[in-house]
């Protein structure tokens, strides 16, 4: 479902729903993946209010965030009930204030500080605030996707926010292919908000699919978070393989530079200039089917403005990032267990791609790396198997990434899946460019949902870096955000309340993901 920047000129993506195919540049390094998974849609009931967090500060240092505060979308301003209450505000007398024996002016003084006290309540309601996305993930972690709306009265779309694109676009009501007859399409002529732009526009997929039709104009909310007059792609012709698994569209959640779709502004950044966030800051938290019940109702949350320190321990590690257009960043050192892992020059870097399902490697590393794995063997049709046996077993160790000098890992278990056996054999999660047609010259590594889901991920747009922490595996809270000593109950049951009717809107189940 993402689009994908090139690893040596070439558009990537083996499960690539929608990846775009880029002009020949001189980079060498990858783009981001995605996958291919069937998912039900959301209905067109009208949504749940979101709820979404509010924060004091973010600091430039790697030190904790202060802890986040929850305040329904709905309400513009995280006040207390006595702060709006004008008869419970604590007028409290200066420290040199002299009494003063004139009715009069202490009457003055009095109405001065309440004066101020509204002043203060005011810049309250101006004070810009974090959304919290909560999305839905299938039983296979291939794909998490979550509802956006648009337009008024809102029209709800389910989308996949993917940091491998950066263009918005869903299917309108110009399309008429048995294809998005299964999909929410947005209708322009139901919503009092929309403007038309008209211009043409038209995205080509590795995979020799593509998407086009005209831009629109119109107001979007995502995380409890509304934009104003939101340019976005109205599609007219979808052939993608995002429309077969029937989810409705793309939020690209990548860099400025890597649009697509006309000069127009990307969402997070039009979400900053609104003052709807404080920071271009996006932090990621996957949760895995294996953590869940079978409703996989808490599938896990996009944090739209700043991260919340109950989702991960320690401090967040920052690594630069390397492209204009790419989330790519620099890779110090690979392990497999306590095998090293040589890398080349052009495999020393990697692009973190929210929308691509596994990680792939160029066709010697990932040769390299399922050698390290005893009794691994290569399929024509199939691609790398690895016995199912050694799925629990700890003899052979994590796949561990050292990004800015610190370990991040993947266990082995999440890296054999399909547990149905082919003579004791499962598929590997990890594949080489070499498997996705057109795609073997490639050189560099794309890590997709499988490592994001085992780290606690920070894009952070405005310093150009992408951090990481080691991830906290259950939020005591379930969805609901619990930052430490701020997280009030009635919000918390709001949030999960929310949750499970955006679980039940978006359907029990998702079917299984096409595979490498």
């Amino acid at each position: 479902m993402s689009k994908l920047n090139t690893f040596n000129n070439i558009s990537k993506s083996k499960n690539s729903h929608s990846t775009p195919v880029h002009p020949p540049t001189s980079s060498s390094s990858p783009s981001s993946s995605s996958t291919v998974i069937t998912t039900s849609k959301i209905p067109s009931s009208p949504p749940t209010p979101t709820l979404a967090l509010v924060k004091n500060s973010i600091p430039d240092t790697d030190t904790p965030l202060e802890p986040l505060q929850f305040r329904s979308s709905s309400s513009p301003t995280p006040i207390s009930e006595e702060q709006n209450d004008i008869s419970k505000i604590t007028l409290t007398p200066q420290p040199n204030e002299v009494k003063k024996e004139n009715n009069d002016l202490s009457a003055i003084s009095n109405l001065d500080r309440i004066d101020q006290e509204l002043k203060g309540l005011e810049q309250l309601h101006k004070r810009a605030y974090v959304g919290v996305a909560p999305v839905r993930g299938n039983s296979l972690d291939t794909q998490w996707v979550a509802a956006m709306m648009i337009g008024t009265p809102a029209q709800e779309f389910s989308v996949v926010f993917d940091t491998g694109s950066s263009d918005l676009w869903v299917p309108s009501t110009s399309c008429q292919s048995s294809t998005c007859s299964n999909l929410h399409r947005y209708n322009p002529g139901k919503s009092s908000t929309y403007t038309q732009d008209g211009r043409a526009w038209s995205i080509n997929y590795a995979d020799s699919s593509w998407v086009s039709g005209v831009l629109g104009i119109d107001d979007i909310t995502v995380a409890g978070i509304t934009v104003k007059g939101q340019a976005f792609g109205m599609a007219s012709v979808n052939t993608g393989s995002t429309a077969a698994t029937g989810v409705d569209g793309i939020m690209g959640l990548g860099l400025d530079a890597n649009t697509q779709v006309g000069d127009i502004r990307t969402p997070i950044t039009s979400m900053l200039s609104q003052n709807q966030i404080e920071h271009r800051i996006v932090s990621v938290w996957l949760n895995k089917a294996s953590n869940q019940d079978a409703s996989l109702s808490d599938g896990g949350e996009f944090i739209f403005g700043g991260v919340d320190p109950s989702l991960y321990t320690g401090k967040i590690t920052y690594v630069p990032v390397t492209s204009d257009t790419d989330w790519e960043i620099s890779v110090d050192q690979l392990f497999v267990g306590r095998k090293q892992l040589s890398l080349s020059n052009a495999a020393s870097s990697a692009i973190v791609d929210t929308g691509s399902s596994y990680i792939l490697f160029p066709d010697y590393l990932a040769t390299a790396f399922h050698r390290a794995i005893p009794n691994s063997q290569y399929d024509s049709k199939l691609g790398w198997l690895i016995p199912c046996a050694l799925a629990n077993s700890r003899t052979v160790g994590d796949l561990t990434f050292v990004l800015g000098g610190q370990k991040f890992s993947v266990p082995l278990s999440d890296i054999v899946i399909l547990k149905s056996e082919y003579n004791g054999y499962c598929l590997s999660a990890i594949d080489s460019w070499q498997e996705l047609d057109g795609q073997g010259s490639q050189s560099g590594i794309l890590l997709g949902d499988l490592f994001i889901k085992n780290q606690y991920v920070v894009y952070d747009y405005d310093k150009k870096r992408i951090g990481f922490a080691t991830k906290v595996n259950t939020a005591s809270a379930g969805i609901g955000l619990s930052a430490r000593n701020a997280a009030v109950s009635k919000w918390r049951r709001g949030l999960n309340h929310h949750v499970q009717a955006l679980a039940l809107g978006m359907g029990a189940s998702f079917a299984a993901a096409v595979f490498l």
